[in-house]
């Protein structure tokens, strides 16, 4: 850092020891580097009042907060000389490497643009295609991180460009609840399905307000409610959506599945109905979409009629939807794939054949990841699966090492 600073300003001879101890110095905040700071600014090409400010310029460096805290302007300024200096020598990893960012993000933000609305876009895109693909331990901390970035970013917009930040904090936060849901907090994941409802109504997006709701009342039936508090808000997205959309088939999914579980079956049968006919109004974007979290594909119909016809003792009709299903999932999507092999083994012991049923339920979850394993989603399935169990089936060995299984697999 110091040879830079002084190749800068043009100092050839200049004591490469002595301004090293200055930089260190600076660092700490001891000093203010006031002959070096257009230097700074010019070594990484940054406007001088984004690094320093003094005098009258510190009075009005902030035209977004009144009430702004210049101390903790000075934190951060000094968190990013010191993370300059760092990434000279050695890239920061880790939490400190994190901290270190948010840092830097704090000191030169100013307002939001239409490039920062298109690229926290980009970034809830990849998001979205990442869910049952990468481990929950390794997503939920990037989605809180983005989260709070995000946030930042949101009380620096106005107009159309705050709008569509909104959006996107709506994206995050429901993917949050989703993430939550997948290692077992419901408690978490219904706050933040509130506050993506919330930020999605905020921004005026009604397809992501449908979006929302819709995958929320889904993945509550993941979480131990009542299945009627499901068909309810199932309920309320109908009531919301004026147009065939994501957010609208995964209504009509999570009644179907609802009514299917409470043996409701000519009502489950009728949400199946309902569901297929909003799918064939949906935009091919939507339909063509297989990997995202708002995608909703065709394997996602098929998925649900798997569902309905298990728990109606339909084998035939469940084992084509089973097949359709899995012709259509991408590669890697196996953790969709184990729920509908889940079905399968339910299907098995629905009619009677209890220990095939079993025995393939330990199958499909050995067979999981063990990253994946712990997924609260693919245990309730499995759970679900075996209680389909008749009641003279209920004690047979078979069923009660598969119970087992679960329980001794950690969450």
């Amino acid at each position: 850092m110091a040879r830079r600073l002084l190749e800068a300003d043009g100092l050839e001879q200049g004591n490469v020891i002595n301004l090293a101890r200055q930089i260190y110095d600076w660092e700490r905040g001891k000093h203010f580097p006031r002959n070096w700071a257009d230097t700074y600014a010019k070594v990484f090409k940054i406007d001088p009042s984004e690094l320093f400010s003094t005098g009258q310029a510190r009075e009005a460096s902030s035209r977004h907060d009144p009430a702004h805290d210049f101390e903790d302007d000075d934190m951060k300024r000094r968190a990013l000389l010191s993370l300059f200096a760092t990434t000279a020598v050695a890239a920061p990893f880790g939490h400190e490497a994190e901290r270190l960012r948010a840092a830097l993000t704090g000191t030169l933000t100013t307002e939001a643009t239409t490039r920062d609305a298109d690229a926290w876009a980009r970034t809830a895109f990849d998001h979205a295609h990442e869910i049952d693909r990468v481990p929950p331990a390794e997503l939920l901390p990037d989605l809180l991180a983005d989260f709070a970035e995000l946030n930042l970013h949101i009380t620096r917009a106005h107009g159309h460009v705050r709008s569509r930040l909104v959006d996107t904090a709506a994206q995050l936060a429901a993917l949050t609840a989703y993430e939550l849901t997948v290692v077992g907090d419901p408690r978490g994941a219904r706050r933040w399905w509130r506050t993506a409802a919330q930020a999605a109504d905020e921004s005026g997006n009604q397809d992501t307000s449908s979006n929302v709701r819709g995958k929320a009342a889904v993945l509550s039936l993941y979480t131990g409610v009542p299945e009627l508090a499901a068909v309810e808000a199932a309920e309320e997205t109908i009531a919301l959506s004026s147009r065939p959309s994501s957010g609208l088939a995964s209504a009509h999914s999570a009644q179907a599945q609802a009514f299917a579980q409470l043996g409701r079956l000519d009502e489950a049968k009728q949400a199946l109905n309902d569901l297929t006919r909003v799918f064939q109004g949906l935009p091919a974007a939507v339909t063509k979409d297989k990997t995202s979290a708002w995608g909703w594909s065709e394997q996602r119909l098929h998925h649900v009629a798997s569902y309905v016809h298990t728990h109606a003792g339909d084998l035939d009709r469940a084992q084509a939807a089973q097949d359709s299903a899995t012709a259509l999932y991408p590669a890697d999507s196996f953790l969709a794939r184990a729920q509908i092999e889940l079905h399968r083994a339910g299907g098995l012991i629905r009619i009677g054949d209890t220990d095939t049923g079993a025995g393939h339920v330990v199958d499909v979850m050995t067979a999981i990841p063990s990253a994946h394993r712990g997924d609260s989603m693919i245990r309730r399935t499995a759970f679900t699966s075996l209680n389909l169990a008749s009641t003279k089936d209920a004690r047979r060995p078979a069923l009660r090492d598969a119970y087992a299984m679960l329980a001794n697999t950690p969450a």
